[in-house]
């Protein structure tokens, strides 16, 4: 057993001791090899209007459910599809049934069998850096019986990608500059960058979840004409990281 653990620790430490000779073998007498690390971030306006819609319908029938849910869908996509610059896509689609009296009956019902209701519900996802289009269009599909599940803005991945190019700009200066100063505290003539690794992410507004009306709420709303919602869009942090090797001249 004492032999198995010294043979275990001298494979254990042979990676560190290749890495080593393979950074001494890179380096000329008078070059010191160092890492630096720089990082930038932005705040910076959404652009991009997100709006998750869902269709629900009750019934003693599951074919009619489901019937009444094929048609509401057929027709709120069709409708967002004539808008251009609208992206539409539908979300998950559910059918299961309930007892609406599954609360404790009296003796004489106990034999008697459940009276199910069917419940049936789809989403259906709009979404468009043109904002009015976006809050007109859920407007008239709410006017089909639709109810609101999320309306909020988020950054696009394209304009996302525009401000981390500008970041890794501004964070390779950095990385540049501190490699400079320290080869000027060394007394140094210069620095050569070897290895260059960029991270970079941002982080979306998570969209927020309305809850359901009760189904008097939907009953009267199913009567009234549905103004539009309004929207403001919020800010976005876009972060990115560089880090580099870097060989310092004698």
């Amino acid at each position: 057993m004492k032999y198995f653990l010294m043979f275990f620790c001298v494979l254990s430490m042979t990676p560190l001791v290749v890495q080593a000779q393979e950074a001494r073998a890179v380096l000329e007498t008078g070059q010191t090899l160092v890492t630096l690390n720089a990082s930038d971030q932005k705040d910076v306006e959404q652009d991009l209007l997100v709006a998750d819609l869902r269709i629900e319908i009750d019934d003693k029938d599951a074919r009619t459910v489901q019937d009444r849910i094929n048609k509401a869908m057929q027709q709120a996509v069709a409708v967002a599809k004539k808008v251009s610059e609208v992206e539409v896509s539908t979300g998950q689609y559910y059918v299961y049934s309930y007892d609406p009296n599954s609360t404790p009956r009296p003796v004489a019902s106990v034999g008697q069998k459940p009276k199910l209701i069917w419940k049936g519900s789809q989403s259906l996802q709009i979404q468009s850096k043109d904002s009015q289009k976006i809050l007109d269009l859920v407007a008239e599909i709410q006017d089909q019986g639709f109810a609101v599940n999320g309306l909020s803005y988020t950054l696009s991945n394209e304009l996302a990608e525009t401000y981390r190019d500008e970041l890794m700009v501004g964070a390779l200066k950095k990385i540049q500059s501190k490699a400079a100063l320290i080869a000027k505290s060394l007394g140094k003539s210069g620095y050569d960058i070897i290895e260059v690794n960029v991270e970079g992410a941002y982080m979306p507004s998570p969209m927020p979840m309305l809850r359901g009306m009760a189904k008097a709420e939907m009953a009267m709303a199913s009567d009234m004409a549905v103004s539009a919602p309004v929207a403001e869009p919020g800010k976005t942090t876009v972060n990115l990281s560089v880090s580099a090797r870097v060989v310092i001249k004698p």
